[in-house]
C-alpha cells in the first residue's frame, strides 16, 4: 500500500460525485494545505444546503430578505424571523429537538445570506483564491 501522508475525501451519494485528494510533500506550504481545506469546504457547505432545502423553504428566507431595503436589518424584523421560523417543511411531523435544529439552521441560513447580500464575505472560499477560480465558476452554472 502506497505510503500515502496527506488529505483525502471522496464521496458519492445519488447525483453528487467529490473526489479531493492532497498529497503533501515536503517543502508545501501551509497556505496551500488551507487552499485544499477551503476547496473541500466549498463543495460540502453546497452540498449541505442542498440537503437542507428539502427540509427548509430557503426560497421563502430569500424572498423575505430580498424585499427588504437594508437586509442586515431584515434579519431583526419579526415578519422575516417568522418567514425563517416557517419556512421548515413538514413541522406537525418532526420531533420537537429536529424541529428546533432545523429552525436554528434556518436562521443560520438567513444570517449567511443577508449577510452575503450586504456584501460581506464571510467564508474562506469567498476570496479571490486562483486555485478556485474554475470551481466558482462551474458552480455557478449549476445553480
Amino acid at each position: 500500500m502506497e505510503d500515502f501522508e496527506g488529505l483525502q475525501f471522496v464521496a458519492k451519494l445519488e447525483d453528487w460525485a467529490c473526489v479531493k485528494k492532497l498529497k503533501i510533500e515536503k517543502g508545501m506550504q501551509s497556505w496551500e494545505i488551507a487552499e485544499f481545506l477551503i476547496s473541500l469546504a466549498m463543495s460540502t457547505n453546497k452540498k449541505a444546503e442542498d440537503f437542507l432545502e428539502k427540509e427548509i423553504d430557503f426560497n421563502a428566507i430569500r424572498n423575505a430578505i430580498d424585499s427588504a431595503n437594508e437586509p442586515l436589518k431584515a434579519i431583526e424584523t419579526a415578519a422575516v424571523k417568522k418567514v425563517v421560523k416557517d419556512a421548515v417543511k413538514n413541522r406537525t411531523s418532526l420531533e420537537s429537538a429536529t424541529l428546533k435544529a432545523l429552525e436554528e439552521l434556518a436562521s443560520i441560513f438567513a444570517v449567511r445570506y443577508a449577510l452575503k447580500k450586504a456584501g460581506f464575505k464571510i467564508d474562506y472560499f469567498d476570496a479571490e483564491l486562483p486555485s478556485l477560480k474554475l470551481a466558482k465558476k462551474l458552480s455557478k452554472k449549476v445553480k
